[in-house]
């Protein structure tokens, strides 16, 4: 009799782990098709800039990462990557997607360990289901690594914090989790002084000395192998982030909305299901308890930078993907007690699943891939092509794969563009205005000039994205050719250009 009971409680308990483990795999395998959905789609200036010094030998990548405002640990990877399965779209992308995958796992474990397994599923479903971290996933630069790295040093934090679980090991794995982080971005600093602000706030400086000699650690490698290096790309950010604006209101509204996504149309779902608890919100107790410090963290670690790019503009979208895990722990304690937490789990996944497949731009005319093609369909041999924007390294990447391929007279305009990896530098402005009229005459001129020498030749502008820019160049274009008419007219939203134009002699 003892035999049967003990048989008919394993075969219960293991049935009830078989329904646990149930939502969390169906949750995996949507978050594997936000991953792969459309991820072959034509590489951006960004990607292919990332393929390209991934594929260069290890001091050519090097000279080439000091020369940018990134660390090298995600470059790295990618290099071993793409020799292992090359640099086709999906299989670059692939990469994030998996960082991307394991970031979800790494929130549900973290969830689990504060608010148990149902919360767990909920904190991970936000997290899949976010805008920022679907597109950080398809997309081939060092978001979904950095993501994964500051809910990995989160983790490990809430637990020799909150619970106490100090060990060796724990320590280490710290330790070292922080070191990848930093050698990955520049935003993970705020990931640590969150932590350091937030333990002094919450845990009243007891054993303050051993989380600041933890961080203290985690910082040397990367002040001893890239300080030097950082001090010259920050001298250089001024160009890099030239971008970059204040803060407004707008910034805020984004920043919400690539954070919950469709957790905002659920809202009233959310109410319904407060309303029927009749139950106060967690967040009305104690602020200072172990399961608030993810609040903490989510405002030190998002509002810093905010706050500081009011003196200095850093802040952008995808810089806040340090907090977005964050974000979801908040969600999840939120509705603790809300009840019905699986049936919002799934909703939100499938409110993503629709608004991916729906909204999701997939392949465009006016891509990079679909520019390359053009240009080299419509374009002679000796013709002049023109960009305004960063558009110039990704369609010669895909040019470089025809195999018949024409043979262009290529530049941009301003010349700046192209005289720095991975971003435009600072190329508007009333200041610049004389400068870039000067530039462009002389290039109307030098254009002339080749064409002079024989042939009926034109010259394509990819144009839309600088208004401005484009106004001094065919004003400058207009003293020495007629405009032929627009030959491509991009509908959809398209990253860096508008229209492809030409002109003629």
């Amino acid at each position: 009799m003892k035999t049967i009971l003990s048989s008919e409680i394993i075969s219960a308990r293991e049935k009830q782990e078989a329904l646990s483990v149930l939502p969390l795999l169906v949750l995996l395998l949507i978050s594997v098709f936000f991953t792969f959905y459309k991820s072959n789609s034509a590489f951006t200036s960004d990607e292919v800039w990332s393929v390209r010094v991934a594929s260069l030998n290890f001091q050519a990548e090097m000279d080439a990462l000091k020369a940018d405002v990134h660390p090298p640990l995600y470059y790295q990877l990618l290099f071993g990557w793409i020799r292992l399965l090359g640099t086709g779209e999906r299989t670059v992308r692939a990469l994030s997607g998996l960082f991307y995958l394991l970031s979800v796992l790494a929130l549900y474990g973290l969830a689990r360990d504060l608010y148990g397994s149902k919360a767990a599923l909920l904190a991970s479903a936000v997290y899949a289901a976010s805008p920022l971290a679907i597109l950080s996933a398809q997309f081939a630069r060092m978001y979904s690594l950095l993501s994964l790295l500051a809910i990995l040093s989160t983790w490990f934090f809430l637990q020799f914090t909150t619970r106490q679980q100090i060990s060796r090991p724990r320590l280490i794995a710290y330790v070292l989790i922080n070191i990848l982080g930093t050698f990955t971005h520049i935003a993970f600093f705020f990931v640590l002084f969150g932590q350091v602000v937030t333990y002094l706030l919450t845990r009243r400086r007891t054993h303050l000395l051993r989380l600041i000699l933890l961080i203290s650690l985690s910082l040397i490698p990367y002040v001893l192998l890239w300080g030097q290096v950082l001090l010259r790309q920050v001298s250089h950010s001024q160009e890099g982030i030239a971008w970059v604006g204040k803060p407004t209101w707008s910034t805020y509204v984004e920043l919400l909305l690539l954070y919950g996504g469709p957790l905002w149309l659920l809202l009233p779902v959310i109410v319904y299901l407060r309303w029927r608890t009749r139950k106060k919100p967690a967040l009305t107790f104690n602020i200072f308890r172990p399961e608030m410090i993810p609040a903490w963290l989510l405002g030190i670690t998002i509002l810093t930078p905010l706050l500081l790019s009011e003196i200095k503009p850093i802040f952008n979208a995808r810089l806040a993907i340090v907090g977005l895990h964050l974000f979801a722990l908040v969600v999840a304690l939120i509705l603790a007690d809300a009840g019905a937490r699986n049936f919002l789990s799934f909703e939100l996944l499938a409110l993503s699943l629709l608004g991916i497949v729906i909204l999701h731009p997939g392949f465009s005319s006016c891509d990079n891939r679909a520019a390359a093609s053009f240009l080299n369909g419509a374009a002679n041999d000796g013709d002049a092509v023109i960009f305004t924007s960063l558009t110039r390294l990704p369609i010669d990447f895909y040019l470089d794969q025809i195999a018949a391929r024409k043979k262009l007279f290529e530049t941009s305009f301003p010349a700046e563009i192209d005289n720095h990896p991975g971003y435009e530098g600072r190329i508007t402005g009333a200041d610049r205005k004389t400068d870039l009229d000067h530039e462009g005459r002389e290039l109307a001129e030098r254009l002339e000039q080749m064409f002079s020498q024989g042939g009926n030749h034109r010259v394509f502008v990819l144009r839309g994205f600088h208004p401005e820019l484009d106004a001094i160049l065919e004003k400058r274009l207009a003293d020495r050719f007629h405009f032929s008419g627009v030959v491509v007219k991009c509908d959809e939203t398209s990253p860096y250009f508008k229209q492809i134009v030409v002109w003629q002699r």
